[in-house]
């Protein structure tokens, strides 16, 4: 069986940690060779501290738990570092809001028995302190929470990628992408900032490495969200940075059709930045009249202008992505 580092980022997480590490501390397993690293992202609220109290109390037997300290802020930065601790080669990122299920643990170790397996993600449940606002359930994706694919254990290496929180990955993807000198595009969550996009390019950067992804929904995670973070406000800028992050991910989506034979004159248009740009323009413009929710549309049009947008400002980055990418991932 597997061994599992879990890894959990926190920045300024000493409100949420503590219930996030008793549901670690609650594992029901037969298999101990697992460990917790909590990493604290330049927190400024004792979340270090909270976390270090919170797993001396009652901790299991044969787990070892520390805290380390990544400076540099950013999601990504504190995901390498984690890593970078790690003493297994099965890394579980948790969320510091995530509450796992008691056989969490025991599953991964199982199901990254599977040599096949290079990324798992899982369905995510929310939980909130009161109901969810009336249009939630139409976009409750983009919070990261909601059944993604159907099926028990199913391969999605084809149709996609999987949420952050709960997404298991091999070590060995991590230490051949720092091997290949391979350096994110998408800048990634940094602090309370909604820019984001650094879950997809992973689960990109390592399908076109050759490994292949799954999901499952025979364990999931529970998901809080307070209710500063369901506010329609926070949705128009998360889906601003979707647009934005949208540009990169079509780089990776591009090489991999062509990588598997699908190579097409659509593929190949579509490494230029211009003919995005004006198919993005057209479809605007096509789309914009049927969509009559109002709510919807206003996303709509969003997520189009924030790519425009990008594409224009990142045309070179945009255009060289593809040589980039292409020698360093193999």
């Amino acid at each position: 069986m597997a061994s599992i580092s879990a890894v959990i980022c926190c920045y300024n997480s000493s409100a949420v940690i503590q219930e996030t590490l008793e549901h670690l501390k609650n594992q029901v397993f037969t298999y101990e060779k697992w460990e917790v690293i909590v990493v604290d992202n330049n927190s400024d609220d004792g979340t270090a501290e909270v976390a270090r109290k919170a797993w001396a109390l009652h901790a299991p037997e044969n787990v070892d738990f520390r805290v380390v300290s990544e400076p540099k802020p950013g999601l990504s930065n504190a995901r390498l570092k984690g890593v970078a601790e790690a003493r297994y080669e099965v890394i579980s990122f948790i969320d510091d809001d995530n509450h796992v299920p008691p056989g969490w643990i025991a599953y991964q170790a199982r199901i990254f028995d599977r040599r096949e397996i290079g990324i798992l993600g899982c369905t995510a449940v929310p939980r909130m302190d009161g109901p969810a606002p009336e249009w939630y359930p139409q976009h409750q994706h983009a919070f990261a929470t909601g059944r993604l694919y159907e099926g028990d254990l199913v391969n999605i290496t084809d149709l996609g990628t999987v949420y952050g929180a709960g997404m298991c990955i091999r070590k060995e993807i991590f230490t051949r992408l720092q091997e290949n000198g391979w350096s994110p595009l998408l800048s990634g969550r940094k602090g309370n900032s909604q820019s984001g996009g650094e879950d997809a390019e992973l689960c990109l950067a390592a399908r076109l490495m050759g490994y292949q992804l799954f999901y499952t929904n025979e364990v999931e995670i529970k998901h809080y969200l307070s209710p500063s973070r369901i506010t329609w406000d926070r949705l128009k800028k998360m889906t601003r940075g979707f647009g934005a992050a949208d540009v990169f991910v079509l780089v990776y989506e591009l090489l991999y059709l062509e990588s598997t034979g699908r190579k097409s004159l659509t593929t190949t248009l579509r490494k230029s930045w211009w003919f995005n740009y004006l198919g993005k323009k057209i479809n605007y413009f096509l789309k914009r009249g049927t969509i009559h929710d109002p709510g919807r549309r206003e996303l709509f049009e969003i997520r189009n202008r924030a790519f425009c947008e990008t594409i224009v400002r990142e045309k070179k980055r945009f255009t060289e992505a593809f040589s980039y990418l292409g020698k360093i991932l193999h």
